[in-house]
């Protein structure tokens, strides 16, 4: 069997020609979605079974940098949709899907909401337009239509052994075409396209599937929802609430700018990096790490989780909140020791921290079964 550090190593071998930062960028973002599968329950070798093929994967990414060879680019299969509308005539996007990426960006150059995806023999796509809201809802088609295709009052044998037979066929179809567990496949996923400041609220939900928002200006809240896959937000800005849920996966922001955020994962790791808060930040897990780096919060942080550690690195913040349990507490805090008032406790485990002070700014951190050691920076 290829283990994990086999198959980086192959491919990394394959991106040689690459510029070492650039190299090791692309090695570490297939890392990163083969520990995303092994944390939802996948062995190792099944991991990276379900991966592409490391030329294939190479070979992609070398023709995006423009070191590859020139290719006719293939057909793309399917029965695909574009539906456009002019961003000033919606006040509310909503996207509701079954197993289907999400994937939402700009153009500096347009002034209209594109939405664009594939529909296929297993996909139902239906869209509603409402007193300013544009909805986009996707299910997956039930067996029993498969079964029922003729809409006859009853079932045969030969029917229901029919309609099995294409439901199985049709998922086969999306499994072959890494539909159900590569993130690469085209057909599997909704983009949507919308202004580079885009004046709407936003809510995407899916499952199964991951939800990427990059290179946005919001001007309302923005709600992203999936389970099983990971949440990543780059470059974005948002004038008002940011919120994030997911499970059994990561949430990653960078470069990300907000009012105010709540951020909720179980058995996956939250990382926020270079990130702007004007208001509150409220980050949830449970059995996973909270990383925080780099971030500027004008109030309150709230960071709980269990069974993971969090850690703090160069950040600011008035009001601190650090809870977990069996994880530790460490990391680097922006100012002065004397600016704080620290209440901190832990259990079978060293406190480098203490209780002391009477400083303006806040800083609670309660472990248990680990060790606290969170500094300051002056």
């Amino acid at each position: 069997m290829m283990t994990r550090e086999q198959f980086l190593n192959d491919l990394s071998a394959a991106l040689s020609g690459m510029k070492e930062e650039e190299r090791e960028g692309v090695v570490s973002y297939y890392a990163e979605m083969i520990d995303d599968r092994m944390e939802a329950g996948m062995s190792e070798e099944a991991a990276v079974k379900a991966m592409e093929p490391v030329q294939v994967i190479a070979g992609r990414v070398l023709e995006e940098a423009g070191m590859g060879e020139t290719k006719e680019k293939p057909k793309e299969k399917g029965n695909w949709q574009e539906i456009t509308r002019p961003a000033d005539a919606v006040q509310m996007l909503r996207i509701q899907a079954e197993n289907k990426r999400v994937r939402i960006t700009s153009d500096e150059e347009t002034d209209q909401i594109s939405l664009r995806y594939c529909i296929g023999d297993n996909d139902i796509f239906r869209l509603h337009e409402d007193e300013g809201v544009l909805t986009l809802e996707h299910k997956l088609r039930p067996i029993n239509s498969f079964v029922n295709e003729r809409g006859s009052d009853s079932f045969s044998l030969e029917s229901i052994l029919s309609g099995i037979g294409k439901f199985i066929a049709g998922l086969g179809e999306r499994v072959v075409n890494g539909g159900m567990f590569s993130y690469e496949a085209p057909e599997n996923e909704i983009e949507i396209t919308v202004p580079k400041t885009f004046a709407a609220r936003l809510e995407a939900a899916t499952s199964n599937a991951r939800i990427l928002a990059e290179d946005i200006t919001f001007a309302q809240a923005v709600k992203l929802t999936t389970s099983n896959a990971f949440i990543q937000a780059e470059n974005v800005n948002c004038a008002q609430q940011l919120t994030c849920t997911t499970s059994n996966s990561r949430i990653v922001m960078n470069d990300v700018n907000v009012d105010g955020a709540r951020l909720s994962t179980s058995n996956g790791r939250i990382t926020l990096d270079d990130m702007i808060v004007r208001g509150g930040l409220t980050a949830v897990n449970s059995n996973g790490s909270i990383k925080i780096s780099d971030c500027q919060i004008g109030g309150a942080l709230n960071a709980t989780t269990s069974n993971g550690a969090i850690e703090v690195a160069e950040s600011a913040c008035p009001e601190l909140t650090l809870k977990t349990s069996n994880g530790s507490i460490g990391g680097t805090l922006k100012g002065k020791r004397e600016e704080y008032t620290v209440v901190s406790r832990t259990s079978n485990g060293s406190n480098q921290l203490g209780s002391f002070g009477e400083g303006e700014k806040k800083l609670t951190a309660i472990t248990s079964n680990a060790s606290i050691t969170l500094k300051f920076a002056e």
